[in-house]
């Protein structure tokens, strides 16, 4: 599942125009941004310099995540926390431009309750997002020509803009674990500090 996550961050990034790397040294799975901790804390609500993280100015790199880690990103109106399986983080003209993150949930309704928990401080419809488990019902068991079930909610806190990505399985039966990643896209911070 790993590699079909990366290979499609690697090929957004392709499309994007931005270059990929997976950290500085051979022996490194990725850039080393959790330190001795298996916690991460930002403050989205400034802008985060690239250097000072040890990231290089205009790339996507792939964290190299500890075992049972959890993120708290700082957001305008409160702090978003969770854990993370995967994590990728995108530089642009020297500050991060964008965190992403993503786990597995064990099914349809899991995602749901995750992601209605989350609609508030993320800024998007609970309504929408708490239709993921019905959504998430149908695929289960559906006969249909494709394998992928996805959908995409945006949102935003302040000037930081979120959207919330789950996808799944099609026809696996009941309890197909749903994928979850989630945005969070922090370029209107940093040019609001710029302004």
């Amino acid at each position: 599942m790993r590699q079909v996550v990366l290979a499609a961050i690697l090929g957004l990034a392709v499309t994007a125009g931005c270059t990929v790397s997976v950290g500085g040294d051979e022996d490194d799975d990725g850039a080393q941004l959790f330190g001795d901790r298996n916690s991460l804390q930002w403050d989205l609500t400034q802008p985060l310099e690239a250097a000072a993280l040890g990231l290089p100015d205009d790339e996507m790199v792939i964290v190299d995540v500890p075992e049972d880690p959890t993120v708290s990103l700082t957001l305008p109106t409160g702090t978003w926390s969770g854990r993370t399986e995967e994590m990728t983080v995108t530089t642009r003209h020297g500050y991060v431009d964008s965190v992403d993150l993503f786990w597995t949930e064990a099914d349809g309704q899991a995602a749901a309750d995750r992601m209605v928990a989350d609609a508030e401080l993320l800024g998007v419809d609970a309504a929408q997002v708490a239709e993921w488990a019905e959504s998430a019902r149908w695929a289960e068991t559906a006969d249909v020509n494709v394998t992928r079930h996805e959908d995409n909610y945006n949102g935003a806190n302040g000037e930081v803009s979120t959207a919330i990505k789950p996808g799944m399985a099609i026809g696996e039966g009941e309890g197909t674990p749903v994928r979850l990643w989630y945005m969070f896209y922090v370029r209107n911070v940093v040019e609001a500090a710029d302004g």
